[in-house]
């Protein structure tokens, strides 16, 4: 049987319920060298602020707009279309401020998922 290699990110995204503060990660592939996946992220809702002490975050903005999380304060608004690369160490998360479902594509490169919390 032959691997799935093509994605629809807006029809493979899920949510949490709405009383959920947490947005929902879907995950598609995790090899040895990297983790793919899809996050939904209601109104309200947010990607907790992490690090990654052993590789790097892509997130690829698919539908929507979040407030992008990048450590000491500091936030940008980041919308579909745009790409955004947290390096290994680099402070992410994000909250979705706006009115409508956000989604986006998260590519983690490293050999092992590690996460830790972060202050925003």
């Amino acid at each position: 049987m032959a691997k799935e290699r093509i994605f629809d990110a807006q029809k493979l995204a899920r949510f949490s319920p709405p009383s959920d503060e947490r947005g929902k990660v879907t995950e598609l592939t995790i090899t040895q060298t990297q983790s793919i996946a899809v996050w939904g992220v209601r109104p309200g809702q947010k990607v907790p602020a992490h690090i990654h002490p052993d590789g790097q975050d892509t997130w690829i903005m698919v539908k929507g707009e979040l407030t992008y999380q990048m450590g000491n304060g500091e936030r940008r608004r980041i919308i579909a279309g745009q790409i955004d690369v947290a390096e290994h160490h680099e402070v992410h998360g994000a909250l979705n401020e706006g009115k409508e479902d956000a989604i986006f594509v998260s590519i983690y490169s490293a050999p092992s998922l590690m996460v830790e919390p972060a202050n925003p």
